[in-house]
């Protein structure tokens, strides 16, 4: 038999959630809350919050709901986005500075070891 209830939203959901809400956080350095009511004004949030909603009836009245409505946004985040967030306590968020340092490191490993002296394959164009 199956599980009783309502189907569970997927891990890339939960995923895109909790990083977009952490990035609003350190970006303009808001609380959790403040971050998450921010992100529901994206141009995107709408699309995201009707994944969330597709195992419901009625998506369209509960996106227009968190949407249109301040006191149902903040209550979804209390009962549901709190949750979600807690699932991810090591999800680095990277400035663009550090994304940068991040991809020279990456780089300068590819050089060290055997793997580096591997001799790299020229293909010929066919034409």
């Amino acid at each position: 038999m199956g599980n009783i209830g309502q189907p569970k939203i997927t891990f890339y959901i939960r995923f895109v959630i909790a990083y977009k809400v952490i990035q609003y956080q350190k970006r303009w350095n808001l609380t959790p809350r403040a971050a998450w009511l921010k992100f529901s004004e994206h141009k995107a949030f709408k699309d995201l919050m009707r994944d969330h909603f597709k195992n419901k009836t009625h998506t369209e009245y509960w996106v227009n709901n968190i949407l249109e409505n301040r006191n149902v946004g903040e209550t979804f985040y209390k009962n549901h986005i709190r949750e979600i967030i807690k699932q991810f306590p090591s999800l680095k968020i990277y400035t663009p500075n550090e994304y940068k340092a991040y991809l020279v490191k990456i780089k300068s490993r590819k050089t060290m070891g055997l793997g580096s002296l591997k001799k790299t394959i020229k293909r010929i164009r066919k034409s």
